[in-house]
Parts: C-alpha cells; structure tokens; sequence
C-alpha cells in the first residue's frame, strides 16, 4: 500500500468512524469513556457531531493518537479477530491512569501503552513521538556511530584473545590509515588489547580522538596513528578459508555502507566471490531486517521465479465500505520484491550457519531456500519467529508495530515458535564454520531436517512483558517488518 493510499484510507477509516458512532450533538447513545471523551472535546470547541475530517483533527492529539492506533490494531493486527484479542475501545481507554507501571510513560499515552500490551504478540508495540527519531534510525540504516572502521574475528578467537582484524570497513579511520584484513591489534596507546578490551575502547571513543596503534602484519610491526570517527557499518562480509568463501549478514537493512542496503552488500559479495564452488552463508545472530531485501536476497541463490513461500497477512478489505480486516493468503515470488531473472548463485552449493539467535527475516532467507533446494544447515535451532510486522507511523508522530503476517515455507509449513532445526547440530560458532567448510569442500550433503517439533519457549501463549518504556533493540521489535509509510505526521 503506497503513501497516498494508506493516507486516504486512513482519513476514510476515522470518518467512518465518527459518522457511524456520532449522530448530533443531543441525541446519542452513552456509548462510555471514550465516546464522552470526543463528545466532551467537541463540544469545547464548538463543533458539532458529526465531525469532518479537518474537524476530527481540531481535537485533542491524546484522542486522535488513541483512535488511530485502535484502529491499526483493529484493521492489521493478525489476531485481532482470529484469536478474539482485541475488544472494544473502552475496554482500554482511560484504563492505564492508576496503573503503577505504567506512570513512567508520557501521561497523554499511557491507555495507548495499556492497549497494545493486552494484545499477546510480543513484537506488537506502540512508541510515542519521543521514539521516532530512535524507530526510523533502527528500520532504516545499519549501525551507526564513533568508531574506527573495523570487524574483529568472533569464530577464531575468543573474547580474551588477539584483536584480528576479519574486515575492515569501506569507508572509515581504519581505512584511511591504512589498516588491513589479517592485521592483528597488538597495543593501543602502549597498552595491550585483546578483542574484548578493544570494543570497550572503541566503545567509549569519543568523534576526533586520536590513538596511536601497535599492529602486527606478518612479521612486521606497524604503528599508526587513527582518529576515531563517525562509521556506517555494512552488513555483509566475505572471508575466505582456502577458496571457499563465507559471507557474514549481520542484519537486512535499507541504508548502509551502500544506498542499496544489505540486499546491494549481498548481489555485490556474490559477484566478488563468481566462480566459487559452495559458499557458507552465515546467518548466527541475525535477528532479521526488512522483508524487502531478504526475500530478493534468498532469490540470489535460486532460479527465477522460485517461489519463496507465503504470506498470511491482515489487510483492508477493499471490497467493502466498511472498513474490515480480512485475512488472505498470497504467494511470494522474487517479482514482488522487484527481483527478476535466475539468481546470481543459483546453480552454487550453498551451507547455511544458523544458532538461536538467527531469527525472522535470517529464517525467511533460509527456509525459501532450503525449501527449493535441499541446501543443508548447521548450527543450532534457530529463534522460530515467523511472523512480521508492519511499522506505520501515527498521527501525533510515533509508530505503531502491528504484527500482521505469518510466514510460510514454499511446502506450506511453518517454523513459527518451533524453529529451523540444523542438519548438523554444532553449540558454538567456531565448531558450526568448522563443519561448514567440510560440508562445503565435499559438497554433496543435502538438507534431511526440518522445522522443530516444539515450541523454542520464544511465544509462551498469552503472555508478555508489560509496563515500562520499551527497549529499542533489533531482536524485540525489527525482525520481519515492512514499513508502511503516511504522510499523517509533521516530521
């Protein structure tokens, strides 16, 4: 749904709204809190029931953020009406004021907080306008912020051992300086670092400071000078163990080092490593990103026109007046996402590297393709989130995190709450790589498992955390998302 349509339709949807619930400003029924509360409003301001639209807007922000956001959850909350989740309107208006928990949120949307934490998903949330800024940075770019421009090798060495430089950054201090992959950090300002001990100086790095670096090269020792500064982090990483490659996506996000996101990182990675006979592709610790690029992704490694699964989603039936949800099934094929023709890999042996924290959109790449092509998948069960959510932004300027989709594989089957189960069950990341590369130098295994056969204890029914101010990190709210972009706001 485009910026014009979703706007038109929303204006419609309060119209609708207050056409059906309001007749005159004498004659109603005591319908509760919430209908006293525009009733109440209007009144003060002259205006009479029923209102038009550029009245609608003279009201109170408080009142008009409370009925939008119902409405979200009414029209694309996948369980509003599946599962009988969602109730009336005054089952949460003015419900939150004497609430201990929730006093830590901005008074005008506390019964907003109330009513997005009755719903059961956990990945459905509400942000007031003091997030926006934090939201849009988190579904739009990459990591950003003062730093020196490098990855650290994570599968070879531990915490407490050597600072190896696995990458460094396309743009950034540790490029300027000349620094390069292999280099181990031996000293930073005459003091000796290990991997751990590194991050918490980059860490704590202020924009312009300047440290002087020990680096090990070889048999050479090297010292240079790097100012700290402000780096994008790309999200796509290529090492080589012999002429294997492993490409490293640590999220799916629209803006990184490249205006074309990770989906740009990814189509650039498989050209670079073109003539490859198996590639590792390592998905351990990615929590997801924008549906938008990891199904064009997983179409990389696929002939054309593969079908990628389905996608059981909540939307406005537009067949009607009234302004329903439906639920419909539709198949996802890479066309949608814009991608046409066979996939720059489509005929490499691929492994995939997965752990429980490999989640959502990471899980979406890795069953399309499993499911097409047997491609074999070490590591542990991942997270089991196969579910998406649409993120729209309100009209007082926050964002509502409504989930609206259930994935399907191909076969019609779903790792929801259970989980992609590994072919080869390895705990830790380095003994995972290990056995990648042994299946990739063989490169005849094919994919036997499945999804799990129960629950990772990620989706406990009916339960979740409530009260407090959210947390903003991409495992509780940026899995699998699609944004849903209104002009409805002033920002």
């Amino acid at each position: 749904m485009n910026k014009t349509t979703f706007f038109t339709v929303l204006i419609s949807i309060l119209t609708f709204f207050l056409f059906s619930c309001y007749t005159t400003t004498t004659e109603y029924e005591e319908d509760g809190p919430f209908e006293d509360a525009i009733r109440t409003a209007a009144e003060a301001r002259g205006l009479k029931l029923p209102l038009n639209d550029e009245e609608f807007e003279q009201l109170p922000i408080e009142l008009q953020e409370f009925e939008v956001a119902y409405e979200l959850l009414d029209l694309f909350y996948l369980y509003a009406h599946m599962k009988h989740e969602l109730g009336d309107r005054n089952d949460y208006f003015a419900k939150a004021g004497y609430i201990p928990l929730y006093q830590d949120y901005p008074a005008e949307f506390r019964d907003i907080y109330y009513m997005f934490d009755q719903m059961s998903c956990p990945f459905t949330n509400y942000f007031d306008p003091s997030f926006y800024e934090a939201i849009s940075d988190l579904l739009f770019y990459s990591d950003y912020g003062v730093g020196f421009g490098v990855r650290l090798d994570t599968i070879e060495h531990a915490p407490n051992a050597e600072a190896v430089i696995a990458n460094v950054y396309p743009q950034g201090p540790a490029k300027d300086a000349g620094l390069m992959e292999g280099d181990i950090i031996v000293s930073i300002d005459r003091k000796s670092v290990t991997r751990s001990t590194f991050e918490q100086i980059e860490t704590t790095s202020k924009d312009g400071d300047v440290y002087q670096f020990d680096i090990l090269r070889g048999e050479d020792t090297l010292t240079v000078d790097i100012t700290a500064g402000q780096v994008q982090a790309p999200t796509v990483f290529v090492n080589y163990r012999g002429d294997i490659p492993i490409i490293t996506i640590t999220e799916f996000t629209d803006t990184t080092t490249m205006v074309t996101g990770t989906y740009g990182e990814f189509k650039e990675a498989l050209e670079q490593t073109a003539g490859a006979k198996a590639t590792i592709i390592n998905l351990a610790d990615n929590g997801g990103g924008s549906v938008n690029l990891c199904e064009p992704m997983a179409a990389e490694l696929l002939p054309e026109n593969t079908v990628l699964g389905y996608a059981i989603s909540a939307e406005i039936d537009s067949s009607r007046n009234d302004y329903k949800q439906r639920i419909d099934t539709t198949i996802m094929v890479p066309s949608d996402f814009g991608k046409t023709g066979d996939g720059i890999a489509k005929d490499r042996y691929v492994v995939f590297i997965e752990n429980g924290e490999t989640a959502s959109c990471s899980e979406l790449m890795i069953s399309a393709v499993t499911a097409a092509r047997n491609a074999p998948v070490v590591g542990t069960r991942s997270y089991g989130k196969g579910i998406g959510q649409y993120y729209i932004p309100t009209v007082a300027g926050g964002f509502a995190g409504v989930t609206s989709v259930q994935f399907l594989d191909k076969n019609r089957d779903s790792y929801h709450t259970f989980g992609i189960e590994p072919d080869v069950v390895k705990t830790t990341l380095k003994e995972s790589v290990d056995e990648a590369f042994r299946i990739a130098e063989e490169a005849t295994m094919v994919r036997t498992a499945g999804y799990g056969d129960s629950p990772t204890g990620h989706f406990p029914a009916l339960t979740r955390k409530v009260g407090g101010k959210p947390q903003l990190n991409r495992r509780d709210h940026f899995g699998a998302f699609k944004v849903i972009k209104s002009p409805i706001h002033s920002k």
